[in-house]
């Protein structure tokens, strides 16, 4: 399948620069004059890389938003961003937000093409280690014939069938995430999203940054995990450590199935089937008053318990 490229900038002679450029090393082109026009192309087919002008007719960052928006879209989407009024502090703004490389007019034509080079390798590494771990996920079975196993894999295939919130309770290394991945694997929701929040290495005070976005000042937007595995499904490993102030916001948004971002003022509607695991007693926890009560019960629609290996000796 040929490379496609979107090539997004207001100038007519760059653009044509750019197409040239692209076509005769072997790429496919698509471009956008403004930022309606890159929008629509982004929605009607996301790109395989991105070339996309800062400032285009919109406001002064208006291509900062629409890496944005090629980053909620598939974040492995490679983003070159070039720009006639450069600064250091946008420079690191775009990297921030995923941009792959940053090049100032006028730009080097063979540095340019070195640096699309470069993003198609990266992304053919990204595409090639997804094989890989979806391989490696579908042909990795839970390995054993105890009793518990047994009754996981019997599980695993009832709780598939439903939308249920799950909770998944074992020690370290049990292969609580595989467990998680097989049951997201035989649901209807396989070809959506699989996002993994880890509760346990976080910082303390980047929580809700992670679960729920932010909108920047500059009008950019940083989407969180429940947004990125929206109509998909978001396992919350190590949910144990979730603090308490987060818990309850996690509470409302099962409630309402709506959040609003940080620093945002529009509710934001979610579709996303929550798992989360512990290798910690969660009712241990509520005793001691490190989990709530509520969040627990909305959780706990279905439980599965795999056992330490030393409970399991003939696995």
């Amino acid at each position: 399948m040929k490379i496609e490229i979107l090539i997004v900038d207001d100038n007519a002679d760059i653009r044509k620069i750019l197409d040239e450029l692209i076509s005769d090393a072997g790429y496919k082109t698509r471009i956008a004059a403004n930022y309606n026009q890159a929008l629509r192309e982004i929605d009607k087919k996301i790109p395989d890389v991105a070339i996309l002008d800062v400032k285009l007719d919109k406001g002064d960052n208006d291509g900062i938003k629409l890496l944005s928006h090629i980053k909620s879209k598939n974040e492995d989407v490679p983003v070159i961003m070039i720009t006639g009024h450069a600064n250091i502090e946008m420079a690191v703004n775009a990297l921030k937000l995923g941009a792959f490389e940053f090049i100032e007019k006028p730009f080097d034509q063979t540095r340019l093409m070195n640096f699309i080079n470069r993003a198609i390798e990266n992304l053919n590494l990204k595409i090639q280690n997804k094989e890989y771990e979806n391989k490696l996920f579908s042909s990795y079975e839970l390995i054993g014939n105890s009793k518990n196993i047994s009754s996981i894999k019997d599980q695993i295939s009832k709780i598939s069938l439903t939308e249920s919130r799950v909770i998944i309770n074992g020690p370290s290394g049990s292969g609580k995430e595989l467990i998680a991945r097989k049951i997201h694997k035989n649901s209807k929701r396989n070809e959506k999203p699989f996002i993994i929040l880890n509760g346990a290495l976080l910082d303390t005070n980047k929580y809700e940054l992670e679960l729920f976005g932010e909108e920047k000042k500059d009008g950019s937007i940083s989407y969180g995990a429940l947004e990125k595995a929206n109509q998909g499904t978001l396992l919350i490993d190590q949910v144990s450590e979730i603090p308490l102030e987060i818990q309850s916001k996690i509470l409302r948004v099962l409630t309402d199935q709506k959040f609003k971002r940080i620093n945002g003022n529009n509710d934001i509607n979610v579709d996303v089937r929550l798992i989360c695991s512990s290798s910690k007693d969660l009712q241990e926890e509520i005793k001691i008053g490190n989990f709530r009560e509520d969040l627990y019960h909305r959780l706990n629609v279905f439980k599965i318990n795999i056992k330490p290996l030393s409970e399991r000796i003939s696995d």
